[in-house]
């Protein structure tokens, strides 16, 4: 049961996955960006930090130095005095070996920053916060001198500096986003006016999509969906040229069974009903030839052809063809004979049997009375060969390529053709990728039709075995067995004779 268009699921848009897409991918650029600018501005900061720290130590050492070697006090001792906190952020600590601290700036803590005398920078925790301490000792005096900085003062500059770049950051972004928003718009402008063009259009307008403005990612679509336009146009004007052929050849005979069933019906007697009759049978055969091959012609149209890369054993498809013509064969005295059939045919058994069927079917209607037919199948190379030869009228070189067209018959030809046999040959030689040829024959008049089958598909490069046909089950002709080693050792006649 197939879904109805509500059922389907709804398309997605290429336009908003691709804006999606890039300005995903943006933000992540951009958030590494920032996460690097980050940790370069953390670590360049922190390194001037800690410059700026070994300048102060080496100063307030240097200064410490110079009032211990005058010989008095360094400066008077702090003991437990408290001092008021200072506004500037750098703080100091005058210490001597054994830990004993004898100054502290405003805003120092109360207890060593460090212990010991090691120069160098470490981290200390304390009840005031964590703090950056550089401590420098004296080569001369037994002083330490402890330089200090609040890591929250630190980090505070740092996101001062980084929220006055991510500011411009979060803008570019945004900026991007609608920039990809409106490229992508307009990318995809050609392909909507395209689909409003094919919209309006009605089912049977052939004319191209505009490519010229397309983008080089979708020319390619609009010079393919050209080719198919055409293809479609070629396939309709097709269709139709052959609906006008059809209701035009189907409507003389139809016209003549109309007359002569009315003659039969104001018949007074049953003999004076005969002749109409007959006539209305012989009608009816003839309408229902006409009928059946365009049946046929309709088989092999572009998209309803059967699978050809397949063969299939040529003395199935002529034993099949030789017994359903055998009683015109006979009706018209014509002896049919079949020289040699050798190995396999390249082509479905469907189409093949269309071939040989539609050309014996010509030649045993145009021989002359009492005529003979002769039928050969041989490889040649590469090549399947079909040979097909009468000893009737032949065709004129001037109307040899005429005769191929559909409803066209030869001036003077048999009454009861319908002008579709060979255009129906042409066509099943043209999929098979053959090759067909009509001459004179060597030693008689009449016509030898000659067929190539390539035994090598150039397309595939092999047989591609397949049991899918252009026919139903009940329209699919019924094959015969017979040993495939008669056909090749002795010569097959059907003698012709009045039934």
């Amino acid at each position: 049961m197939s879904a109805s268009p509500s059922d389907a699921p709804a398309p997605w848009s290429l336009r908003r996955r691709m804006a999606v897409t890039v300005s995903s991918a943006a933000f992540v650029v951009f958030a590494l960006l920032g996460l690097l600018v980050y940790r370069g501005v953390e670590q360049s900061s922190a390194r001037q930090f800690d410059e700026a720290l070994q300048r102060e130590g080496y100063v307030t050492l240097r200064y410490a130095d110079h009032e211990y070697q005058e010989g008095e006090a360094l400066v008077p001792d702090i003991g437990g005095e408290e001092r008021a906190p200072s506004s500037f952020k750098v703080v100091y600590q005058i210490a001597t070996h054994d830990d004993r601290l004898l100054y502290r700036s405003p805003g120092a803590p109360a207890v060593p920053l460090a212990r010991g005398a090691a120069t160098g920078y470490s981290v200390v925790k304390l009840a005031q916060g964590n703090w950056r301490v550089y401590s420098v000792s004296s080569a001369v005096t037994p002083l330490v001198v402890h330089v200090a900085e609040p890591l929250e003062y630190r980090t505070a500059l740092v996101s001062r500096a980084l929220r006055a770049l991510a500011v411009p950051l979060i803008f570019a972004l945004v900026l991007l986003t609608l920039l990809i928003a409106l490229v992508t718009e307009r990318a995809f402008r050609p392909l909507r006016r395209m689909a409003r063009d094919l919209a309006s259009r009605s089912a049977d307008d052939p004319v191209p999509v505009n490519t010229r403005e397309m983008p080089v990612e979708t020319f390619a679509l609009g010079v393919a969906l050209n080719g198919l336009l055409a293809r479609q146009a070629e396939v309709l004007a097709r269709e139709r040229r052959f609906t006008a052929d059809a209701a035009h050849e189907l409507r003389t005979p139809l016209a003549a069974l109309r007359a002569q069933a009315q003659l039969a019906a104001r018949a007074a007697t049953p003999e004076e009903a005969r002749r109409p009759l007959v006539q209305l049978q012989a009608g009816i055969d003839r309408t229902a030839h006409l009928v059946s091959q365009l049946l046929d012609l309709t088989r092999i149209e572009p998209g309803c052809a059967p699978v050809v890369q397949r063969s299939t054993v040529a003395a199935e498809v002529i034993e099949l063809v030789i017994a359903d013509l055998a009683a015109v064969a006979r009706h018209r005295r014509v002896a049919v004979t079949v020289k040699t059939c050798e190995g396999s045919v390249p082509g479905a058994f469907e189409v093949l049997y269309l071939l040989i069927r539609n050309l014996l079917e010509n030649a045993i209607q145009h021989a002359i009375a009492g005529g003979r037919v002769t039928l050969e199948m041989r490889r040649d190379a590469n090549y399947a060969v079909l040979a097909i030869e009468d000893d009737g009228p032949g065709v004129p070189a001037t109307e040899r390529e005429r005769v191929f067209e559909r409803f066209y018959r030869i001036p003077g030809g048999p009454p009861s053709g319908s002008g579709l046999g060979l255009s129906v040959v042409k066509r099943v030689v043209e999929i098979l990728s053959g090759s067909i040829e009509l001459s004179d024959p060597a030693s008689r008049s009449g016509l030898l039709v000659t067929i190539r089958l390539p035994l090598f598909n150039p397309s595939s490069g092999a047989y591609a075995s397949s049991e899918n046909s252009a026919y139903s089950d009940g329209d699919q002709p019924k094959r015969r067995s017979m040993t495939q080693d008669a056909w090749r050792t002795s010569t097959v006649t059907i003698a012709g004779e009045e039934p």
